[in-house]
């Protein structure tokens, strides 16, 4: 079976990327995956987008988080952004050394990614060190002022969520 990605993207329909998507599943490594975020940002078909997000949620290989951050932070990637992000609260690899990431787009982007972001910082599940706790919480402080009225609650449960982080992880051990 041909697993490479097929470079005419009228070409690409869910079938097509679901036989594809079980391959890399079963066979694939993380070299495998860059292209599927380039089909990402290609597709015409928001059923293709839909297939390729649950499967990134789906990974569990952790060498893949530098690749899904890079997806995020990367303007090559702008226009899955929101999808990439939501892949973080969905899947099983911990992003808790990211949180910048995520306060940063928190602050920054659209309502549906902010709330994306927000999400991820809501379900952080690993100990981050103190300074950089209190370092994002000063980001978010010194940004409610000029928030959206719209982003300004979520600003303030995040550096909430952000002081509980690690209390949580202690007394769950």
């Amino acid at each position: 079976m041909k697993t490479a990605i097929p470079t005419d993207l009228k070409l690409v329909n869910k079938e097509a990327i679901d036989k594809i998507l079980t391959h890399l599943s079963e066979n694939g490594t993380t070299n495998d995956l860059r292209p599927l975020l380039d089909l990402m940002v290609h597709t015409p078909h928001k059923d293709v987008l839909t297939s390729c997000v649950k499967f990134w949620a789906d990974i569990k290989i952790k060498a893949a988080k530098q690749l899904i951050i890079t997806a995020i932070t990367d303007k090559k990637y702008a226009s899955i952004q929101k999808e990439m992000v939501s892949v973080c609260w969905q899947s099983s690899i911990d992003f808790s050394e990211n949180v910048n990431v995520f306060v940063d787009l928190l602050i920054s982007s659209d309502f549906e990614t902010a709330f994306e972001a927000f999400t991820v910082i809501e379900n952080l599940t690993g100990k981050i060190e103190e300074d950089v706790i209190k370092k994002e919480q000063q980001k978010l402080k010194d940004a409610i002022p000029s928030a959206h009225e719209h982003l300004k609650g979520m600003l303030h449960e995040a550096i909430h969520l952000l002081e509980n982080q690690n209390r949580q992880i202690i007394t769950e051990v």
